[in-house]
């Protein structure tokens, strides 16, 4: 099945669903659900889904699913439904909204990340305040004696 047909098999599925968007991504159709990912048009002309861990063994049991690979890795929590689905939408239907149920509860994952900027490796830059300009040396070579007591 061609992948704009994918497309429109999950768009129906999708439409009375709350919070779903599509756009492009890794040059596929990607479907999120409150800003997190669920499911995927991939160009092979398959419809993956990404569901929790306790989810993944029933619809990977099934004849005809496969997990989803990258070069010689599996995509934890990918499914590539069975081909048997892209024209079964009783079949694929509930699938759909338990991916679209995960995906609403983990939220985006934008907001997964830290505030913080990336560590670099190098000590952070030390910005002089006012008083540490005012304690600085005089520019003339003269330094100051300190009238602390030792």
């Amino acid at each position: 099945m061609r992948t704009l047909e994918l497309r429109s098999r999950l768009d129906d599925l999708t439409a009375g669903l709350p919070q779903v968007n599509v756009r492009r991504m890794f040059g596929c159709d990607a479907y999120l659900a409150g800003g997190a990912i669920f499911a995927m048009v991939w160009r092979e002309g398959r419809i993956g889904l990404r569901l929790p861990d306790d989810l993944l063994p029933e619809l990977r049991a099934l004849p005809g699913a496969d997990p989803w690979r990258h070069l010689d890795m599996v995509v934890r929590q990918w499914v590539l439904v069975p081909e048997s689905f892209h024209d079964d939408t009783d079949g694929l239907a509930p699938w759909v909204r338990k991916a679209h149920a995960a995906a609403l509860g983990r939220g985006p994952a934008s907001h997964k990340r830290s505030l913080r900027p990336a560590k670099t490796g190098r000590p952070p830059r030390r910005v002089a305040t006012t008083r540490a300009r005012k304690k600085a040396p005089p520019a003339s070579g003269k330094r100051r004696q300190s009238s602390k007591k030792v």
